[in-house]
């Protein structure tokens, strides 16, 4: 058996996550192929349901756009869920621009600036207050 140190990391942020999911009320839901969604979290009392792709960090990815996609990663102890293509629309334009996502389709980064994190401070999972507040 391999010891394969990113298979370990994905595994107990899938569960981190899916934990703190279940805690607000959700089912969680894993699909038999991963066609670009890790899983998708629902609260029927409140007719709520995401499409998830878990991340280590803040990603996009141009295979996402137009999907309904939200992207699950973590900053520090604090999680995030943003829908796909409003993580793009708000993206500074030197990442939009930049050759990773020109060229590779691709952006990521480690780490959140201040800017960012009060940017997306309305998408820390779970919220602050009652579990109905939550994405």
């Amino acid at each position: 058996m391999t010891n394969n140190s990113s298979q370990k990391a994905e595994v107990i942020n899938r569960n981190s996550f899916v934990n703190l999911a279940l805690g607000q009320g959700f089912n969680v839901f894993l699909p038999v192929y991963d066609g670009g969604i890790d899983f998708i979290i629902d609260r029927e009392n409140g007719n709520e349901l995401y499409k998830v792709q878990l991340k280590s960090r803040w990603t996009i990815d141009k295979k996402y756009e137009g999907r309904d996609i939200w992207i699950a990663f973590p900053v520090g102890k604090e999680w995030y869920l943003i829908p796909h293509d409003e993580m793009i629309r708000v993206a500074s334009p030197g990442v939009v621009s930049s050759r990773p996502w020109v060229e590779k389709d691709r952006y990521s980064k480690r780490g959140l600036s201040k800017a960012d994190l009060a940017r997306y401070n309305d998408f820390r999972f779970p919220k602050s207050g009652p579990a109905s507040s939550v994405p």
